[in-house]
């Protein structure tokens, strides 16, 4: 895993929030492992950068005033209209203790029934775990060369083995990606139906034709 390192410093309390923003910075709260929670302030563009990378699954280096501390990004909320950074937890973590986290699912690989046709479903988008911080992982790759024909599915437990320092906590048989059939189109079908009845119709009128000439 990519060391990734950010500096925090103390904020004072009596200070606005809204002043933070204005100064380029974000509030934000750490706490956890033998932490009594600290109210810190970090930079917008830093934090920024960093969470591209890191995202809530990835260890992070935050110092505060100096002092060095593992943490993950818990939780981020974000303005719903420009989307800027308004609040951050940062939650401490101990090497020797394992942590619940939800990491997200990637993709991989190409499958055999996509190839013939068939819709590939992403079912599960992240998994549940428990892990050290040591054995963490930016994402849990899932391959869907298994997907050889419709109504194959690749389920948690056929990935498990690929990750035996993950401990599951999503259901094994859960599924994460499965193939199905081709939607019909529907505007073919409405064509199709549109040609029968138009065709019944012409058979009718026929029908009638000719019972009123005998």
């Amino acid at each position: 895993m990519e060391k990734l390192t950010l500096s925090a410093v103390t904020r004072d309390l009596t200070v606005k929030t809204s002043e933070l923003r204005t100064n380029k910075l974000v509030p934000a709260v750490v706490y956890g492992h033998n932490l009594a929670p600290v109210h810190v302030s970090v930079g917008t563009s830093d934090f920024l950068r960093l969470f591209r990378k890191a995202g809530k699954t990835h260890l992070i280096e935050l110092s505060i005033d100096g002092k060095k501390h593992s943490v993950l990004a818990h939780e981020v909320q974000k303005h719903p209209v420009t989307g800027d950074f308004l609040h951050i937890d940062f939650f401490a973590v101990s090497a020797k203790e394992k942590i619940h986290v939800a990491i997200p699912v990637s993709i991989v690989g190409k499958s055999q029934a996509q190839l013939e046709g068939a819709l590939i479903e992403t079912n599960l988008h992240q998994i549940d775990v428990k892990v050290l911080p040591a054995n963490l992982v930016d994402s849990i790759e899932v391959s869907i060369e298994a997907l050889v024909h419709i109504g194959d599915v690749v389920h948690v437990s056929d990935i498990m083995a690929n990750y035996p320092k993950l401990e599951f906590i999503t259901p094994a048989t859960d599924a994460i990606v499965s193939a199905h059939a081709p939607k019909p189109n529907r505007d073919a079908e409405e064509e199709e139906a549109a040609a029968a009845a138009a065709s019944a119709a012409s058979t009718a009128a026929a029908s009638a034709t000719a019972a009123d000439a005998a």
